[in-house]
C-alpha cells in the first residue's frame, strides 16, 4: 500500500460532509415544519390520533439528531487517523522505531483515537441513521394517506430529503473509509514489527 492511496483517502476524508450541518438543516427543513406547524398550516387539520402517531415519532427523532450531530466527530477521527498513517508510514521508512511504535499505540490503545472505538462510533451513527430514516418513511407515509396532493408535494419539495440522503451517503463512506484506514494500519504496523525484529 502505497503513500499515493494514504493520501487519496486524507482527501476523501477532507471532502466529506459536515454531519452537525446537515443534520440541522434536516431538522430545519423536515422536523421543525412538522412542529410548528407554522409553515404548514393545513397539519393542523390533520386526524387527531395521526397528529399524535406523528408526535410521539417526532420526539423519539430528536435524540436521534442530537447524537447524529455528534457523529461529526467520526470526521476528525478519520482526518486524525489519516495524518498518523502517513506519518507511520514516514517513521517506518526513517527507521524510527520509537516514533512509529508511539503512533501505532495510540492508534491501538488511547482511550479517545483507538480505530476499534470509532468503528462503534461508525456502526452507532449507522444505527441512529436507521432509525431516523424509518421515523421519516412513518411520517411521510401518514402524512400522504391524510393530505391532498397539493400538501403532500408542497411537503415533499422541501429539501429534507437530500439531507438524509447525505447524511446515509455519508455514513457509507465513513464505513468503507475506515476499512481502508484500517487495511493500511495493519500493513504499516506488521512493516515496523519487521524492522524491529531486524534490528
Amino acid at each position: 500500500m502505497d503513500n499515493d492511496s494514504l493520501r487519496e483517502l486524507k482527501k476523501e476524508i477532507h471532502a466529506l460532509d459536515d454531519v452537525s450541518k446537515i443534520a440541522d438543516k434536516f431538522h430545519e427543513n423536515w422536523i421543525k415544519p412538522l412542529r410548528t406547524n407554522k409553515q404548514m398550516p393545513f397539519l393542523a387539520k390533520l386526524p387527531e390520533d395521526s397528529k399524535n402517531k406523528i408526535k410521539d415519532k417526532i420526539s423519539g427523532v430528536q435524540k436521534n439528531i442530537a447524537e447524529i450531530k455528534h457523529s461529526q466527530v467520526i470526521n476528525h477521527k478519520l482526518q486524525h487517523y489519516a495524518r498518523s498513517l502517513i506519518d507511520l508510514k514516514l517513521t517506518t521508512l526513517n527507521g524510527d522505531s520509537k516514533k512509529a511504535e508511539m503512533i501505532t499505540k495510540m492508534l491501538l490503545e488511547d482511550d479517545f483515537l483507538r480505530m476499534k472505538n470509532t468503528i462503534v462510533d461508525i456502526q452507532s451513527f449507522e444505527t441512529n441513521l436507521q432509525e431516523l430514516s424509518d421515523a421519516y418513511h412513518d411520517i411521510n407515509t401518514l402524512l400522504e394517506k391524510n393530505l391532498s396532493l397539493d400538501e403532500a408535494l408542497f411537503l415533499m419539495e422541501l429539501p429534507h430529503k437530500m439531507y438524509l440522503h447525505n447524511l446515509l451517503k455519508t455514513s457509507q463512506k465513513q464505513k468503507q473509509i475506515v476499512r481502508d484506514l484500517g487495511r493500511h494500519f495493519i500493513s504499516l504496523a506488521k512493516k515496523t514489527t519487521l524492522k524491529n525484529n531486524g534490528r
